[in-house]
């Protein structure tokens, strides 16, 4: 009898097999490679994944018209959601990459002169001698010269360098951003006095090195620093939230310690006493260092964040359930009820940033801090994340700096999917009395500090120990 023709399969099925069979194993490649899911979890979607594969193998490669054509169908959609998790994996990976320590931060610079001078550009003051800090990064003057050449003088803090220039023994100076903002706040008439004639920022390297742990088994502690600004998460700045994160992977516990902004402390490195906030504007490290002397405890890692990073986090949240302590309408014009609130990212940062209408001003700010965080912790542990999970990562890329390494981040994640913790959280906020002293970054005038109470910073050293120790 003669052999009967082996059938052909037209080259469409066999290039829908064969892109089925590549993008369904780069999909488990990345996965495997992101390292983000728990083994039992990884295994299980592995094997549904390849007996999809086989379904459709045989759908695609059946004699029967009907079910090949289906088969083709299914096949096609099959991809199109393959390539879907391929976006959402690249997604994680490029997150991962740009999430990290960063390698520069960025200073802020503006060149001002006074308003009465006849300097209006920056060709004019070609020649003249500029006034700047001690201490200054050679970055900066080496970016000013490639514009225009000035030669410098340098004086021993910015209340002498200001001084200088507004009874006019020098007719140019640069002011860093955030130094510029507090003359703003606490030199009567200055804007009124001078002219920013030009802006410019320079990166300038860094390197923060911390003790790191297993964040999985062992208690470690994270500094938040939220600056106070939009954009540039990189950019120096105040650091106007200064919070300690304490965790117990083991017994599930959180303790948020919030100090005031204005807490009166000696800057690490600096020796000099000024407010907590303005340790921000000296970097990240100066800002830990200090907080580790105050608290005697070992910060493992820091996060960094700004009001960009709040609002974006909390929209993508699709809102958070925050608990109020207090009813009050804050200075922008929203109203908070005591007890839950439901607020979007615009809400839970004139929530967060609101200290006049609350009844014991920065002291209530701070718990309203720790009542925004909690409600992030929570809405962003839950299971029902994963639908908004891609648009999280995209909001948080750029306004959010941590040292926290990417194989750390992913078995954190990876271990919160697997045990689904319910974290208990508590809280612990420090205490002063309120006073007028002279600040190392503003020796003019003595200005408004927040003296520490011993009391509430040897109870938060207590509590923190207790959940470090267990």
């Amino acid at each position: 009898m003669p052999r009967k023709k082996k059938k052909k399969h037209s080259p469409l099925i066999v290039y829908l097999f064969i892109s089925m069979l590549i993008i369904t194993s780069i999909t488990i490649g990345l996965i495997y490679f992101i390292d983000i899911l728990p083994f039992n979890y990884f295994s299980l979607l592995t094997g549904l994944i390849l007996v999809i594969d086989l379904i459709f193998s045989v759908m695609l490669f059946s004699s029967k018209p009907v079910v090949k054509v289906f088969g083709g169908l299914v096949t096609t959609f099959y991809i199109l959601i393959m390539i879907l998790a391929i976006i959402y994996e690249l997604n994680t990976i490029d997150f991962l990459k740009k999430i990290g320590d960063k390698e520069y931060i960025t200073l802020n610079y503006n060149v001002v002169v006074l308003k009465s001078s006849s300097y209006t550009d920056l060709p004019s003051i070609k020649g003249e001698k500029v006034g700047i800090v001690n201490g200054y990064k050679e970055e900066v003057t080496s970016k000013l010269d490639k514009k225009v050449k000035v030669k410098y003088t340098s004086y021993s803090n910015y209340s002498e360098l200001v001084d200088r220039l507004i009874n006019k023994h020098i007719n140019v100076v640069l002011l860093e951003d955030s130094q510029y903002k507090i003359l703003e706040e606490e030199y009567t008439g200055f804007e009124n006095k001078v002219s920013v004639i030009y802006k410019f920022s320079v990166d300038v390297k860094q390197k923060t090195e911390k003790e790191k742990t297993d964040i999985t088994k062992k208690p470690f502690n994270i500094f938040i620093s939220g600056i106070d600004t939009y954009g540039n998460i990189n950019s120096v700045s105040r650091s106007d939230v200064n919070m300690i994160m304490s965790i117990n992977p083991t017994d599930k516990k959180i303790l948020l310690t919030s100090i005031p902004r204005d807490y009166y402390v000696k800057l690490s490195g600096i020796n000099e006493y000024d407010k907590l906030t303005h340790a921000g504007m000296y970097g990240i490290d100066t800002s830990i260092d200090t907080v580790e002397t105050l608290l005697d405890t070992k910060i493992n890692y820091y996060i960094k964040v700004n009001f960009s990073s709040l609002v974006k986090v909390v929209n993508t949240l699709d809102g958070i359930d925050v608990d109020s302590k207090y009813q009050f309408t804050s200075q922008d014009g929203y109203s908070f009820k005591k007890g839950i609130n439901h607020l979007n990212g615009k809400k839970a940062l004139s929530f967060a940033r609101e200290r006049k209408a609350l009844p014991d001003g920065d002291r209530s700010r701070g718990e309203n801090h720790q009542a925004v965080l909690a409600a992030i912790i929570n809405k962003a542990s839950s299971k029902s994340i994963l639908t908004n999970y891609n648009s999280l990562l995209k909001s948080l890329k750029p306004s959010l700096v941590t040292n926290l390494s990417n194989k750390e981040l992913t078995s954190f994640i990876k271990m919160q999917i697997d045990k689904d913790i319910k974290w208990n959280i508590t809280y612990v906020n420090l205490d002063g009395s309120d006073g007028y002293e002279y600040t190392y970054s503003y020796a003019k005038n003595k200005l408004y500090v927040m003296i520490p109470d011993e009391e509430t910073v040897e109870n938060a050293k207590e509590e923190i120990r207790k959940i470090l120790e267990k």
